[in-house]
Parts: structure tokens; sequence; C-alpha cells
């Protein structure tokens, strides 16, 4: 009965994650070391030409896939890289969770190796150029941007966004977003709770803009918030889109 009930587990555990699916070119590269960053990019985003071509990989949903939030598939995805020895990322197509499909978000990728210090200083320049807030020079404030884009996981719940205070600073339907401006900077915490709680921590700083994509992953009961600190320049784009 024991060995049995650890393998009812085991199948829960497998069921819940998502499909992975690697194609490696003709490579053979050992694990990146622990301390080796890999680096996402985006479709918009230009792999640096003397980037090694190392495979395709394919996250995906296994039919039962529970943990499969933007930035949980990411993961896995650079996860791969990493086995793989690569270490850029550069994601060529996104699937969001729709009503009567998937819950999950999917993604493919290619991975590429690239130790090249100019290479990767570049990458990172032109990142940081496109995340610059647009407030004014002399603003002394901070902007803080919540938004829920439209998807069919969870679309008829919503949750209220709370600080470290458990006071709240909005709510988020499907479809919805708001603007959360401070002149308290330092540490915030700010969560949602639904069948579970999650909480994210982002250090303010004044005149600076965040951007936190939320959504709602499927769970036993209600479903489970998902709240994640987005890059600017993709957190831009996705809520100006929102109406």
């Amino acid at each position: 009965m024991k060995n049995l009930a650890l393998l009812f587990s085991a199948l829960i555990i497998v069921s819940c994650a998502t499909s992975v699916k690697s194609k490696l070119a003709k490579t053979n590269y050992q694990r990146l070391d622990p301390g080796r960053a890999v680096i996402v990019l985006n479709i918009e985003d230009q792999v640096p030409s003397d980037s090694e071509f190392i495979g395709d990989v394919k996250i995906g949903d296994s039919g039962f896939t529970k943990d499969c939030g933007y930035n949980e598939v990411v993961s896995d995805a650079v996860s791969a890289a990493r086995s793989a020895g690569a270490n850029i990322v550069h994601i060529v197509e996104i699937k969001k969770p729709t009503a009567l499909g998937s819950t999950c978000y999917r993604v493919k990728a290619k991975m590429y190796r690239n130790f090249d210090s100019e290479s990767l200083a570049t990458i990172t320049n032109k990142r940081d150029l496109k995340n610059k807030s647009r407030l004014p020079e002399d603003a002394d404030y901070a902007l803080i941007h919540f938004y829920r884009p439209s998807s069919g996981a969870g679309y008829l719940l919503g949750y209220k966004i709370k600080n470290i205070n458990d006071s709240v600073v909005g709510r988020l339907r499907n479809g919805e977003k708001f603007v959360f401006k401070t002149k308290n900077f330092g540490y915030h915490k700010f969560y949602g709770v639904l069948e579970t709680k999650e909480e994210i921590n982002i250090n303010v700083e004044k005149g600076k803009e965040y951007f936190v994509r939320c959504s709602v992953n499927m769970g036993v009961v209600l479903g489970r918030p998902e709240i994640n600190l987005i890059e600017n320049y993709i957190g831009m784009k996705e809520f100006a889109e929102m109406n």
C-alpha cells in the first residue's frame, strides 16, 4: 500500500507538470554551471549573429498541467536550455490560455550558446533602453501597473490585490487593469488570494514604472492566482492593448 501511495503521488506530480520537448542539433555540451545566467529573448528581439544554434524546445500542456503560467513555462524553457548547455533562449511563438482550449501558456523557443562579452553586453544595453521608465525625470512618485489580460482560465473569478497592511489597492477581474501610484519607496509586498495565496515583492524606486501581470491558473476548486513582475517593454505593450 505504501509503494502504491508513492506511485500515485509521483503520477500526480508528473501529470501536473508541463510537457517539455527538446530537439537538439549535433552538439554535446555539458549542462551550464549554476552561476551562469540564461538570457531570454522575446519574439521581436534579435539573436546575436555570432551565436551557435543548439536546438529547439517546446513547452506545452500535458492535459493535466496546473503550474503553467507564463513565468512557469518560460522557466521550463530556461531549464531545458541550461541542460543543453545553451545560455540564450529566443521565444519564437507564444500561445495564451483560451476559453475553449488549453488553460496554459505554451511556448516554442530556439536555444543558442554565446559567451562573447560584447554580444551579451549589447543584449543587456538594448533591454535596459526598452525598459526605461516613461515618467518625467523630476517625478517624485512611482507607478505600478497591475493588469489581467482576458483569458479562458478562471474568467469568472476576480480577486483583490492587497498590500502588506492588508489594504486593498485594486481588484482584478478578467480583462481589467489599474494603476497604483505611490511616494512610499522601498520594498512593497502585494498579494492576491483565491484557492491559494500568491504574493510578489517589488523594490519601488522614485521615478520608476513597474508592470505586474496577473491571471488565474487551474486549481482544485476555485483556481489559483498568479502575479508576476514583467519587464517594462512587455508590460507597456500588453497594458496598452487592453481596453
